[in-house]
């Protein structure tokens, strides 16, 4: 991958014992074009963040499709996880995106409507 969305190697996305239909779809699937996608959703999301879940669910689009997108931002580190969930899904954010501390005790604050610190017996 000489730039950051371009397609990966077809080589790369399958194994020798994989169906051949798995062969083609790595062949014709634009790999660029779905990182970019999941990408752009995440920097729309800003700090609120965005789970696979919810981008998948709103674009009428499969998951499976693009797990490996979002596994691949996040080795790239341009996504982080910081461990909250909604809907049982990890919440992406971008590395790029504003990052709010507790004034307390400094720890980041998580919400879903609100950002209030979730470390137990700081209340801030």
């Amino acid at each position: 991958m000489d730039d950051l969305f371009d397609d990966i190697e077809p080589k790369k996305i399958v194994r020798a014992t994989d169906p051949l239909s798995s062969k083609i779809a790595a062949q014709t699937t634009p790999s660029g074009k779905s990182r970019t996608f999941i990408y752009d959703e995440v920097i729309k999301a800003g700090s609120r963040g965005v789970t696979l879940k919810e981008i998948c669910s709103q674009n009428d689009l499969q998951m499976s499709s693009y797990s490996s997108r979002a596994s691949e931002l996040e080795r790239l580190k341009l996504v982080h996880y910081q461990g909250d969930r909604r809907d049982g899904s990890r919440v992406m954010r971008s590395s790029k995106s504003e990052i709010k501390l507790c004034g307390k005790c400094s720890g980041v604050l998580l919400s879903f409507y609100e950002f209030k610190c979730h470390f137990p017996g700081c209340g801030g």
